[in-house]
């Protein structure tokens, strides 16, 4: 029989698969935890705080709470959450969760089920109400479960959704991230970013059919998941706008140009002649709010979420795609310009341009390639 051990994570006490401990690749049974998701959780709770920090009853859904590791901080971590609903389809896991809530001294805040993902979250709270933060953590893609996210979750309320089927969504399986997410991905040096613009896509899209809006307040990614933070808001009028922020994405894989689209086209690349690739359909709108993600530094963050947070708070997120570093200093066949300096030389030639928090190596500006390296030069 596995062996379970205690570990602290934050402020909480969970309790954990030992193996879960030394394997590089933890296993699913008897429980998953995964230690290296560490960043992901110190995040969500830094999100959760800045969105309850305001007024009304605050209620916590997590679909896929495994052993309890993000939930049980969020009972413990976040007062001005009342109650922690946590779900999932392994009683072994559950049962760890149960006796971690003991430890914690949280069990009256924590309510926990053994159910499908969709049942869990359509079935509301004790009172039947929907939960004013849902999230949603599973292995592989969020795809099958976002409709079900999107209806219980209140007017006003917060969704966190992880995608994990990277290597779909980064364009390695193209024709099942086009039957998954409704948009072609582009296998290229700013992937991540147009995979979390799918991801965004495929979410606005399902929430208008619901007469629904979101809005994206915060978003990261690592090579080995993505995750965005969304408002979501009851409104048709709202719902009928979505298409203001879905387009599409043409990149030369020639020369590097590129640029955004509301139309879909292919053609050819202005700068070379040669044929452009399209990714999307996918979000165009911004992927932070400044404001929360100012919030969110108010908590107090460990220094590696406060850099991520810092660029999330400078980023351009408006430009749906950036540069890398070393990308532009290969086509000048030079020593690596760094993103500061590059940051700078374009502010003094008169464009917009910010890091961001997608890639610490990279940057954004509304500058074409060919304009760069001009000014680089």
């Amino acid at each position: 029989m596995a062996e379970f051990v205690r570990t602290v994570e934050g402020r909480t006490i969970l309790i954990v698969p030992k193996s879960s401990l030394t394997a590089k690749v933890p296993s699913k049974m008897p429980a998953f935890f995964n230690p290296a998701a560490k960043l992901n959780r110190d995040l969500s709770i830094l999100a959760y705080s800045a969105f309850a920090a305001s007024s009304g009853k605050k209620t916590f859904a997590d679909s896929f709470t495994g052993i309890g590791a993000r939930a049980l901080r969020v009972a413990v971590e976040v007062p001005e959450v009342e109650q922690v609903y946590c779900n999932d389809i392994n009683c072994v896991a559950i049962e760890a969760a149960k006796d971690a809530a003991r430890l914690n001294s949280v069990t009256g805040r924590c309510h926990f089920s053994i159910d499908e993902v969709c049942k869990f979250l359509l079935k509301g709270d004790n009172e039947g109400s929907r939960y004013s933060i849902v999230d949603l953590d599973p292995f592989g893609t969020p795809a099958r479960h976002v409709d079900c996210v999107l209806r219980s979750v209140l007017d006003d309320g917060l969704v966190s959704i992880t995608a994990t089927d990277t290597a779909v969504l980064w364009g390695i399986y193209p024709k099942v991230c086009l039957r998954r997410y409704y948009g072609r991905p582009l296998n290229n040096s700013y992937g991540n970013e147009t995979a979390i613009r799918l991801l965004l896509s495929l979410i606005a899209l399902t929430a208008s059919r619901l007469e629904l809006a979101i809005k994206p307040v915060f978003v990261h990614a690592t090579k080995h998941y993505l995750r965005i933070y969304a408002k979501i808001s009851v409104s048709s009028s709202q719902a009928n706008d979505v298409y203001n922020s879905i387009g599409y994405i043409m990149h030369c894989f020639q020369c590097g140009h590129r640029f955004n689209t509301k139309e879909y086209g292919k053609g050819k690349c202005e700068m070379c002649n040669t044929s452009l690739a399209v990714g999307g359909q996918l979000w165009t709108g911004s992927l932070h709010d400044k404001e929360f993600v100012k919030k969110m530094l108010e908590q107090d963050p460990d220094r590696q979420c406060k850099k991520v947070l810092e660029a999330a708070v400078e980023e351009a997120s408006e430009i749906p795609y950036y540069f890398r570093a070393d990308e532009i200093s290969s086509k000048l066949k030079s020593n690596t310009h760094t993103v500061q300096r590059i940051i700078e030389k374009l502010h003094a030639a008169g464009f917009v341009a910010s890091k961001t928090a997608l890639n610490t190596s990279a940057f954004k500006t509304d500058a074409r390639i060919d304009s760069i390296l001009d000014v680089l030069s």
